[in-house]
């Protein structure tokens, strides 16, 4: 036991380095240009008025005049000190802006990973003791179709139909309260935020049922 914990650790360095090599080499294989793509979106410029020299400067500046392999080293060691630079958007640091989001995001998955195990463990027992019989059959025929639909399809059919694409306006689309909810007394503002996570949610726990 021992000595396969060790090989699983000392294979894991390994499988780590790769990763973080395909994704790099997958970074850099992007389609578009960088350079302008961040000079534009900085000073709204066309591609036709940025010069060779603002081009170079630029290049320069976010270290992409360097070789590949240099490249890849510091971006390499910005990952692992989790220095992630400064958005092109609106030049705060990446860090920031993930650190904002974070605890939604784990909140909405603790919330996901509980109504997971609250419904498919009592669906995986029911499947067990009634095997064989029509709504196990059906039950598990319609988790199987669930299971099978791409989840950012399942968010734009749910968005479509009840986010007020087409059909009904029942649940909000962005946003984790409604506007001026921080005034309100607790158990509206928990309702409030229920109500809005009510999608993501689904489309987090859907496909896991089966």
């Amino acid at each position: 036991m021992r000595d396969y914990l060790i090989k699983r650790l000392l294979l894991l360095i390994p499988t780590m380095l790769g990763i973080t090599i395909i994704t790099f080499f997958i970074i850099q294989l992007a389609p578009g240009n960088p350079v302008e793509r961040k000079l534009q979106l900085d000073e709204g410029i066309k591609s036709e008025a940025i010069t060779q020299q603002i081009v170079e400067e630029t290049k320069k500046l976010y270290g992409l005049d360097k070789p590949i392999y240099e490249r890849y080293w510091i971006w390499l060691k910005q990952i692992v000190t989790l220095d992630f630079g400064r958005s092109y958007k609106d030049h705060r640091p990446v860090i920031d802006k993930i650190a904002e989001r974070l605890p939604i995001t784990i909140t909405l998955n603790i919330l996901s990973i509980f109504i997971i195990y609250l419904i498919a463990i009592p669906l995986g027992v029911y499947s067990a003791v009634k095997t064989g019989s029509f709504m196990e059959r059906s039950t598990t025929f319609f988790l199987f179709i669930l299971y099978s639909i791409p989840s950012f399809w399942m968010a734009m059919i749910l968005i479509f139909f009840l986010g007020g694409g087409e059909y009904w306006n029942i649940f909000p689309v962005y946003g984790i309260l409604s506007p001026g909810a921080e005034s309100y007394p607790f158990y509206k503002k928990a309702l409030d935020f229920l109500w809005h996570i009510v999608l993501p949610v689904f489309c987090l726990t859907y496909g896991s049922f089966a």
